[in-house]
C-alpha cells in the first residue's frame, strides 16, 4: 500500500483528462492504496467519495468558468491558493511511501504546483494528456493556419507566431503563463513523463532536455466486448468529437460529399455551420452521453478520425476498434499507430479531402467493411486497453519510483507496448 497524490484541475469527468484521472484514482483506491485527490473545480464526482479517497478541493471555478476575468487571468498565471494548499498536503504525506501524479493543471491549478512537487523530494510523474508543458497553446498547432507548429516554446519563432485558436492576446497570456512556469524551474525537470502514444513521444522528443525519462502508459478504454458490430448492415461514416478546425470536422464533411456517402457528426463546436455548408446532407447529433456514443459507434459503417493536429491518443478510434468498426485515420495523429491499412481500416494523407474520400469509397462494399470490422475487433481484444492493465502499469511505475527514484524508471520503457493492438 502506497500513498498516491493525484493532481487534476477538475473533480468531475468533464473531459477525457479528468475521466482518466478519476478512474485511476478509484481503481488505485480499490487496490488498497491511500489516494489523495487534489483538485480545484467542483462538483466532486460521487465515485471519489465511495472508495476512501481523500479529496482536497479548492472550490474554485476553472479559467473559462470564472466570471471575474481579471481574477481568472491572474490565477491562471499563478494560483497562490493552490500552492499553499498543496504545500500543506505534501508536508503531511509519508516521505518514503508517496508518489505524486500530475494529470491536469492548465485549467485551474496553474504552474504554481510544479516547484512545490519538485521541492517535496517525492517521485513526481506527469501524464501528458496535452502538450501544455512544452507548448504555450498546448497543441503544437497553428490554429489560424491549420498547420503543425515547428517552434520551441518561447523561442523567437514561437513568440512571433499567431497560433491561438481564439485571439492573439490569448497567445500572449499563454506565453506569459509558460514563462512563469519556466522561471520557476520548468514543467518537466525532476519528473518522469507518462506518454499516451508513440506518436506523442516522437512529437515531444526534440523539446525535451537530455536524460528526460518518458514512459508509455496508454489511457484506459472502457468498452464492453459485444463482438463485432454489424457494419455491413450500417451505412454512415461517424465522427465523434469537437467540431473544430484542428479535429478536421469540415474536412470529413467535404470528403463525405465527394465520396457520396452518408456521414454523422456526434459533437458540437465552431465548425458546425461550415460542416452544414460543405455537406448539407450531413447529420449533426450534438453532444451525446457516453452510452449513446457507444450505440452510435455500433451503428456506423466506419469511424473517421480526420484530425489535422498531432492528437495524443485517439480514444474514439480505439472505442471503434473494440466494437469491431473499421477506422479511417489521418496519418498525422496519434491514432494512426492503431491502424493496419487494409486490415482494420485505412490511413489517409492529413488535410487531403480527396484522399480521405478515396478511403471512404473503399468501405462502400459491405462484405469488405465486415472483414475489416472483424479484424479490428479481434486485433483489439487480443491486447485491450482495459482499466486493469492501465492500473497494473501505474503500479509497476510507482513501485520502481519508490524503490529507486526516477533513475530506476528507465528500464520500464518497453512493457506498455504490449498493449498496442
Amino acid at each position: 500500500m502506497s500513498t498516491i497524490v493525484i493532481l487534476c484541475d477538475h473533480a468531475h469527468p468533464g473531459g477525457g483528462l479528468a475521466k482518466v484521472a478519476i478512474a485511476g484514482a478509484v481503481g488505485l483506491a480499490r487496490r488498497g492504496h491511500r489516494v489523495r485527490f487534489f483538485t480545484a473545480v467542483p462538483p466532486i464526482d460521487p465515485a471519489l467519495l465511495t472508495e476512501g479517497i481523500t479529496v482536497h478541493c479548492l472550490g474554485q471555478p476553472d479559467l473559462k468558468g470564472n466570471a471575474d476575468r481579471v481574477q481568472a487571468a491572474l490565477r491562471g498565471l499563478w494560483n497562490r491558493e493552490a500552492a499553499r494548499a498543496l504545500e500543506t498536503l505534501l508536508a503531511a504525506c509519508p516521505a518514503n511511501d508517496t508518489v505524486i501524479h500530475i494529470h491536469g493543471w492548465a485549467k485551474a491549478l496553474s504552474p504554481s504546483v510544479f516547484p512545490l512537487c519538485r521541492r517535496s523530494g517525492l517521485p513526481v510523474l506527469l501524464t501528458l494528456h496535452d502538450y501544455f508543458p512544452l507548448c504555450p497553446n498546448g497543441a503544437f498547432f497553428i490554429f489560424p493556419d491549420g498547420t503543425n507548429c515547428p517552434h520551441r516554446a518561447l523561442s523567437a519563432g514561437c513568440l512571433a507566431t499567431d497560433c491561438d485558436a481564439r485571439a492573439r492576446h490569448h497567445k500572449w497570456w499563454r506565453a506569459a503563463r509558460h514563462a512563469a512556469g519556466a522561471l520557476s524551474g520548468g514543467f518537466t525537470g525532476g519528473m518522469a513523463l507518462l506518454t499516451l502514444s508513440d506518436r506523442q513521444r516522437a512529437v515531444i522528443a526534440p523539446h525535451l532536455a537530455p536524460g528526460t525519462v518518458t514512459l508509455p502508459v496508454p489511457n484506459p478504454v472502457e468498452v464492453e466486448d459485444r463482438g463485432p458490430a454489424p457494419v455491413a448492415a450500417n451505412s454512415r461514416i461517424l465522427f465523434v468529437g469537437r467540431l473544430s478546425r484542428e479535429k478536421g470536422a469540415a474536412l470529413l464533411a467535404e470528403a463525405a460529399a465527394l465520396a457520396g456517402c452518408p456521414v454523422r457528426f456526434v459533437g458540437d463546436g465552431e465548425e458546425a455551420e461550415t460542416v452544414r455548408r460543405l455537406n448539407p446532407d450531413a447529420e449533426l447529433a450534438g453532444w451525446l452521453p457516453p452510452d449513446a456514443v457507444q450505440e452510435e459507434i455500433w451503428r456506423a459503417r466506419a469511424l473517421a478520425v480526420p484530425s489535422l493536429w498531432y492528437e495524443t491518443f485517439g480514444l474514439a478510434a480505439y472505442e471503434a476498434l473494440a466494437n469491431g468498426v473499421p477506422v479511417v485515420v489521418s496519418d498525422n495523429c496519434a491514432a494512426a499507430e492503431a491502424v493496419r491499412p487494409g486490415g482494420n481500416g485505412f490511413l489517409f494523407r492529413s488535410g487531403d479531402a480527396a484522399d480521405l474520400a478515396r478511403c471512404l469509397r473503399l468501405l462502400a462494399h459491405g462484405e469488405e467493411a465486415a472483414r475489416l470490422g472483424r479484424q479490428a475487433h479481434d486485433g483489439y481484444w487480443r491486447h485491450p486497453f482495459t482499466l486493469d492493465r492501465h492500473l497494473d502499469r501505474l503500479e509497476e511505475i510507482y513501485r520502481a519510483a519508490l524503490c529507486g527514484g526516477l533513475r530506476a524508471l528507465a528500464h520500464l520503457d518497453g512493457p506498455a507496448r504490449a498493449c498496442a493492438p
